[in-house]
């Protein structure tokens, strides 16, 4: 896979290329506007709404943010917190867990989060969890008998599917950079005044440098020196086996957006409409609650004698298409997918389990929730960023 990333006309954009160059993810920013994901702040609790079990909190600039009580969690306080409770007027460490998505205020938690290129530090919970993607038993075992020492009454550790086949000293030295840096903020975060930023997460093309798994990114090409510094900023000191893929792209006679069809596979990503190889297509329509797609058999069956067979045939294509195009739009909450009508349970049955391998290669958690008696497919995406038709449109 190519990472690349430009900056064009107010944004920063950035795009997954796979191996047949097609685009797999598309992220936009606005340079005025850069994202608080993953950032901590000393939060000020404003409001406590027991009937939704939710308080507001207000971070930096006079940001409102939702957080949410019905998980418990041991809070971080500033000074003169009055218990162990979340209560109003409290100083409390916070993290940006969602961006703001229409009319939603960000979302915050207390459960500070760290994270780095095999390990995520999680403030508040115990013991050590493996991620379920690492399958290799010899390699949980591994792992185990590593991290077993962690019993830490403030602290856990979940360890990432990239930590598969790294070197124990490898792991070991990223556990002590990120129970360092949680110690810093701890220690020094208590004693700040509201709205300080105590923690500034990367920009979010660093984050998918970092979160992709070494052997799957071949390049990353930036044509921006300011990003490309980013970039080789990180590598040297977090990733040195990646500085090599970096590339500085200098071509005065054509620009790197036009080099990979920035504008084309950005209006692909915004249309209502997605055409298939079979003639079929897909219509996407986002709304205030979910999004629906509707898969449309089109010209792949006209002048044929159509059965559940041609059918599967559609919806298989589709189904690869539609996961395709929630990553690429970064499309999130309630999904319905209306596929074509089958009779064949088999056929359902080879559908659902499709879509469910599919969803597993997401980066984003997605869940295949189930087939409707409507025999409407529904899933869920989780929301972490905004997703790309409101950040350009």
């Amino acid at each position: 896979m190519r990472l690349v990333v430009t900056k064009k006309d107010r944004y920063i954009y950035s795009v997954l290329f796979d191996e047949n160059n097609q685009p797999l993810e598309m992220a936009a920013e606005r340079m005025d506007t850069p994202s608080r994901l993953g950032n901590i702040y000393i939060g000020h609790v404003n409001n406590i709404v027991k009937n939704i079990d939710a308080a507001f909190i207000e971070t930096d600039e006079g940001c409102m943010c939702y957080c949410s009580l019905k998980e418990k969690t041991s809070y971080l306080f500033g000074p003169h917190a009055n218990n162990d409770r979340l209560c109003m007027g409290d100083y409390v460490l916070v993290q940006v867990e969602r961006e703001d998505i229409k009319t939603k205020q960000p979302s915050v938690t207390g459960k500070l989060q760290f994270t780095g290129k095999y390990l995520v530090l999680v403030h508040g919970m115990k013991g050590v969890r493996i991620s379920n993607k690492i399958k290799d038993k010899d390699e949980n075992n591994r792992l185990k008998v590593l991290f077993s020492n962690c019993e830490n009454e403030n602290y856990g550790l979940i360890i990432r599917t990239n930590a598969l086949h790294v070197s124990n000293e490898r792991l070991k030295a990223e556990e002590e950079r990120l129970v360092t840096l949680y110690r810093e903020i701890c220690t020094t975060g208590v004693h700040k005044s509201k709205g300080t930023l105590l923690y500034q997460s990367f920009p979010w093309y660093i984050d998918l440098l970092r979160d992709l798994p070494q052997d799957e990114l071949s390049e990353v090409v930036t044509d921006d020196n300011e990003i490309y510094a980013a970039f080789s900023d990180y590598t040297a000191q977090f990733q040195p086996e990646d500085t090599v893929k970096l590339r500085l792209y200098r071509d005065e006679n054509l620009s790197l957006a036009a080099l990979y069809s920035l504008q084309k596979w950005e209006k692909e990503a915004l249309s209502k409409h997605v055409w298939l190889k079979s003639g079929a297509s897909l219509v996407i329509e986002p709304t205030e609650t979910l999004t629906v797609i509707d898969v449309n058999t089109g010209k792949a069956i006209s002048g044929k004698k159509a059965g559940d067979e041609t059918f599967y045939k559609i919806n298989e294509e589709a189904a690869r298409e539609c996961m395709r195009q929630l990553r690429l739009r970064n499309l999130s909450g309630m999904i319905l997918i209306d596929f074509i009508n089958m009779e064949s349970e088999e056929y359902n049955t080879r559908l659902m389990q499709l879509l469910k391998e599919l969803a597993a290669k997401d980066r984003i958690p997605v869940n295949v929730v189930d087939m409707t008696g409507l025999r409407l497919v529904e899933l869920t995406r989780k929301k972490v960023k905004k997703p790309l038709h409101e950040i350009l449109v």
